[in-house]
């Protein structure tokens, strides 16, 4: 899976993408098109590069400010690197495009053997950024060019001066072409270097944290940067969460409408996803496991175009995530709040099912929200709720463990707390209880 198809996820990853301070579009397109990792020692490698960049935004935040200012200049000049390995002769332009990466590379320390392409990019030994067709190149060079200055209407000397030309240009692109390849992993070194900086800046700034990689979720003080901020406009606080999952266990997550569960949810999403490419994590703290599959089943999944219902969308997407599991990959499910949109004596039975049908898989991880009360072998976890605070009874978003899976009745509360119309919710509870008599 590459990042791209995940930048959009509904779990909110997009908030951090867009917050990335990337100084080349060519590095926006190299994360774009980066492979989610799956194995916990190419991530713990990835994690350890970035930590170096994170202590180096502490250390000397010049020098860093001073990469950055160079990587503005990076472009992506794949195809006429590809090019170059394939035969072709390159123009001027062309030979620019190379000259200036490489002496970017160069400046930058990137490579020991970008100095040879500049000598031949750069004859007179001038270190500028620009390239033309030096007569240092050729006697004849000068030669004809003196003669076409002289006599600029001389069509023979014309023709002899682009044949010269052009014999030069196959010249450097023959004494280029052994560097192709090393320019081409250059070209993409210094994306990843643009890449790194903007993770361990953001790193400071959103005062994320590198997690350490283990057999289980354990996760202490999570939050969603882009709830956050959203929240922050509107001068109230995030609430961290403190959360954990293992395979073989499923988890349930109960609590009333409002309660932050969906919220939870996609923040366990973001930061799977954040993990697996190598971000640093919203968190106080984590242990993280990688996955091979990552299912996230959330929302209004009706699906106009194939005449689909919410109800039948949300079937065949978790029955897909359901079809994955038991063929050898390590899977993560993640499911907000399924068969909502049907009666609440079939939801409950369908989601009593889909807990038994997911019980005691080693290989699947599995967090589920609900509000339904379902009892089962997992872990179960509820949202705080309403508690008294400064301005009377405030929501607490805060899960903690336990061991009952009765839904919470909160529903009434909450509304009363809005300030719904009161002869409604009184009406609502009168029938309430008589329900429960």
């Amino acid at each position: 899976m590459k990042f791209r198809e995940i930048v959009e996820s509904p779990c909110g990853i997009r908030y951090l993408f867009d917050e990335l301070d990337l100084q080349s579009g060519y590095a926006r397109k190299v994360l774009l098109d980066r492979e989610m990792m799956c194995d916990a020692d190419a991530i713990d490698a990835s994690y350890a590069s970035l930590r170096k960049y994170y202590q180096l935004v502490l250390s000397d935040r010049r020098r860093v400010e001073d990469m950055r200012f160079r990587l503005q200049g990076l472009r992506d000049i794949s195809g006429t690197l590809a090019s170059l390995a394939e035969g072709a002769v390159l123009d001027e332009i062309e030979f620019f495009e190379i000259k200036h990466l490489a002496m970017l590379a160069d400046a930058l320390s990137m490579d020991p053997d970008m100095g040879s392409v500049i000598d031949i990019l750069d004859p007179d030994g001038l270190r500028i950024g620009t390239f033309y067709l030096y007569d240092s190149y050729s006697i004849e060079l000068r030669r004809l060019r003196e003669a076409v200055e002289d006599a600029p209407e001389n069509a023979a000397l014309q023709e002899q001066l682009a044949n010269e030309e052009e014999r030069l240009k196959k010249l450097i692109s023959d004494k280029l072409r052994p560097y192709a390849a090393v320019l081409a992993r250059t070209l993409h070194a210094l994306a990843e270097l643009d890449i790194s900086l903007a993770m361990a800046v953001q790193m400071h700034v959103e005062g994320l944290v590198i997690p350490s990689s283990g057999t289980l979720t354990e996760i202490q003080g999570m939050f969603h940067p882009g709830v956050r901020a959203a929240l922050r406009a509107k001068g109230r606080d995030f609430h961290p969460v403190d959360f954990a999952f293992r395979c073989g266990e499923p988890a349930t997550v109960i609590g009333a409408n409002m309660g932050g569960k969906t919220v939870a949810l996609k923040t366990l999403c973001m930061l799977q996803y954040l993990y697996q490419f190598g971000f640093a994590l919203p968190v106080a703290s984590a242990l993280m496991c990688p996955f091979d599959l990552i299912w996230f089943c959330i929302g209004d999944e009706q699906d106009e175009r194939s005449g689909l219902s919410s109800f039948s969308a949300e079937m065949l997407r978790i029955d897909r995530a359901v079809a994955s599991v038991g063929q050898g990959k390590r899977v993560l499910l993640l499911i907000d709040e399924p068969a909502r949109t049907t009666n609440p004596v079939e939801g409950t039975a369908l989601v009593a099912a889909l807990l038994q049908r997911l019980a005691d898989q080693p290989d699947l991880a599995l967090v589920m929200t609900t509000h339904y009360t379902v009892a089962h072998t997992g872990r179960c976890w509820r949202v705080m709720g309403l508690v008294p605070g400064s301005r009377g009874r405030e929501m607490d978003y805060r899960l903690v463990p336990t061991t009952s899976h009765e839904v919470p009745r909160e529903a009434l509360k909450i509304a009363r707390e809005l300030g719904i119309d009161a002869q409604w919710i009184d009406l609502a509870d009168t029938i309430m209880k008589r329900q429960y008599e």
